[in-house]
């Protein structure tokens, strides 16, 4: 399955307490989503069983919402000016950007996909050079207000180029129908990661709460802290791995765009690590919060219940972390 980049990038996040001696634990991996999945589960039934239905779910989100399948639901919304019909996978997950969509006043906007695409870090990665006419001539495409999803469940857009992309939303979704899989196999004890957006439940192999490490942003071989999460989702966006440098003019462009005025990303954070019990919420807000003003970002989550965040900003070249009010007690 090829899901784009996310136009947040995702967080290399480190097992760090997963020793798989256990014949209980089972350990599945592969390949999804433009990127790689792991899956340490306690369970009886068979790993392949247990694989094979872990890659039918990936299929089914690859059908409904990858843009790089001409094919499926997404692309077809993209490509025609005529209402598509949408599956529930596509409805609840476009139900889901609304909502952040609101929340975040219209920073996390799935319709960016056509500023992704002019910066040549979409499906086509059509590489051209970047100026202010262009960047306005595609933004008027831009904005969740441009689509509806009618009583019928046919997507309608207000203008045939307006261009849907969630790829910073899918991994967490399907991290999410992994979750719930594994629950209706009776399965308690478990770590899903998706390119880097995870959940966990229960305990691991040595009856210890999962531990996982948030990666340094400047020394990308070293964690910035390790935190324990039980029933939580975890997902990080950041502008250290994924960027594209203009051969004419030099420019570095981040893969996260600003849905608000067509740039790309320029701030002092580095990352954003989202903490909340849906994955799918998580890795949506990773993405907005990258883009705005950091005591902006926090006074919004702070006002919302069931979600912590922690900010990593750079001043001078130091780290300076930004939290949620409940970040720290919910990570001990």
């Amino acid at each position: 399955m090829n899901i784009s980049v996310k136009i947040i990038s995702f967080l290399s996040l480190l097992l760090i307490s997963c020793n798989l001696d256990s014949t209980n634990y089972k350990r599945i991996q592969g390949d999804a989503l433009g990127t790689t999945y792991k899956v340490i589960v306690q369970s009886e039934s068979n790993s392949s069983l247990i694989k094979q239905s872990i890659d039918s779910i990936f299929e089914v989100i690859n059908n409904s919402m990858s843009t790089y399948r001409s094919n499926s639901i997404i692309s077809r919304v993209n490509q025609s000016q005529n209402p598509v019909k949408v599956d529930s996978h596509f409805i609840e997950v476009f139900k889901k950007s609304q909502e952040i969509w609101n929340l975040s006043n219209g920073y996390f906007d799935p319709t960016a996909g056509s500023i992704v695409n002019l910066y040549g870090m979409g499906p086509n990665n059509n590489i051209q050079s970047i100026n202010n006419y262009k960047v306005d001539s595609v933004m008027q495409y831009v904005g969740l207000d441009k689509v509806y999803l009618n009583q019928q469940n046919y997507i309608e857009k207000a203008n045939e180029n307006v261009y849907i992309d969630f790829n910073a939303i899918a991994k967490g979704y399907s991290v999410d129908l992994i979750k719930d899989l594994l629950m209706s196999m009776n399965s308690n004890n478990f770590l899903i990661e998706v390119g880097g957006e995870l959940i966990t439940m229960g305990v691991n192999e040595k009856n210890k709460k999962w531990k996982v490490a948030i990666q340094n942003p400047v020394d990308l071989n070293s964690y910035y802290s390790e935190i324990t999460l039980d029933g939580m989702s975890l997902a990080t966006s950041g502008n250290y791995r994924k960027f594209r440098i203009d051969s004419d003019s030099g420019v570095r462009y981040a893969h996260i765009v600003n849905p608000i005025n067509g740039e790309s990303m320029s701030n002092n954070i580095l990352s954003t690590s989202v903490i909340t019990s849906s994955c799918i919420e998580a890795d949506a807000w990773a993405t907005s919060l990258m883009l705005m003003d950091p005591m902006e970002a926090i006074e919004i989550i702070n006002n919302i219940v069931d979600i912590e965040v922690l900010i990593l900003t750079a001043i001078n070249n130091e780290i300076i972390p930004i939290k949620s009010n409940g970040w720290d007690l919910i990570t001990k």
